[in-house]
């Protein structure tokens, strides 16, 4: 059996698990890592690695596809945010080439990338975002009418990486940062992971403060809620968690459990959530593995092996949909050579044109 993991980037860990759940399994087969930078530190650890274009890419599709050809691939994990639109609108090709796809189906996907529909989306099931608005004349009207208050954050509705991300403290800086989040769009990926306008596509939110929250939720691939993994954050570093602490708490539980119940996504999704004392907001949904599963792994979970099982038709072992808690842990860097052997490229190999 063979497992593709697209936009590995640096996480070789990731990989590692995956080798280690098939070791553990006896199954044989390969973990093949793809990745647009031929630099990537995790093309360095898969057992057969491939250079791609970026998913902005017209050939993006193209050359998933050749390397699920190429190498019987029966299941396929993306790790990045940008490529799973791109990825779930050709959920149906690669099923049919015999690809259990762990991602959501596209209408999900455009949801939970909506961040300026959280409000609506979660509150249908009992799920609290904060508030936001999609234009400027809105947001002041809600300060004058005592709605809201200032700090406020202007960022994109399908964000990702804290990319044109600002908090504001009056409302000449909240026109700025309105404008520079709309020229963010414009000039990054964001602009193709919408058929938003980018003046459509920022808004702006109140903001929570407050304790911050990772949850992690795992669906099979109908849609079935299995578990969730919940992770205080202690610390960041460049955007990421740096150290953390499992705890299981029965309000974001269940949470999580509303979320997969009613997102019936296929696959792993990851949200932030920030307790204000009183509330739980969600205030961002990933659909993809998050960084932090390392985390949970560490602390006792399996989720590789249960892909793997869901993969393969078999039974999904409750130990591996477990984690400890109360386990606190951290990050740590590993330096890896960058060897141009270890690497192939789909643009020579399926004769795609650069």
């Amino acid at each position: 059996m063979n497992v593709l993991l697209t936009s590995g980037a640096r996480r070789i860990d990731f990989v590692g698990f995956f080798q280690e759940a098939m070791k553990n399994a006896g199954i044989l087969g390969q973990v093949v890592v793809a990745d647009p930078d031929h630099n990537a530190p995790s093309l360095q650890a898969g057992d057969k690695n491939y250079v791609i274009p970026h998913q902005t890419d017209e050939r993006y599709i193209e050359a998933i596809l050749h390397i699920c050809k190429e190498n019987d691939i029966k299941a396929i994990v993306p790790l990045n945010d940008w490529e799973v639109p791109k990825i779930a609108n050709y959920k149906k090709e690669l099923m049919e080439l015999g690809v259990s796809v762990f991602t959501p189906d596209p209408q999900v996907v455009q949801k939970v990338r909506d961040k300026g529909k959280y409000r609506e989306m979660l509150g249908s099931f009992g799920v609290v975002a904060p508030r936001s608005y999609l234009k400027l004349n809105d947001a002041v009207e809600a300060l004058n009418n005592k709605e809201v208050s200032f700090p406020l954050i202007v960022k994109p509705r399908n964000g990702s990486a804290s990319m044109g991300v600002e908090i504001v403290n009056d409302v000449e800086e909240m026109e700025f940062a309105y404008q520079h989040a709309v020229k963010t769009v414009k000039e990054t990926p964001l602009a193709d992971a919408t058929s938003k306008d980018p003046e459509d596509n920022v808004l702006i939110e109140e903001v929570i403060e407050g304790e911050k929250f990772s949850l992690d939720m795992f669906n099979d691939l109908e849609g079935n809620f299995l578990a969730s993994f919940v992770r205080k954050q202690l610390a960041m570093r460049g955007g990421d968690v740096d150290r953390c602490v499992t705890v299981h708490q029965k309000e974001l539980d269940d949470i999580a459990r509303k979320m997969g119940e009613n997102l019936r996504h296929a696959g792993y999704m990851n949200a932030d959530v920030y307790y204000d004392g009183k509330e739980y907001y969600v205030i961002d949904i990933n659909p993809r593995f998050g960084g932090g599963y390392a985390f949970t792994h560490i602390a006792g979970a399996d989720i590789p092996s249960a892909i793997l099982a869901l993969t393969d038709g078999r039974k999904v072992k409750k130990e591996w949909l477990q984690d400890d808690q109360e386990i606190e842990l951290a990050r740590h860097d590993r330096v890896v050579r960058i060897d141009e052997r270890n690497v192939q490229n789909t643009f020579t190999e399926a004769g795609i044109r650069q």
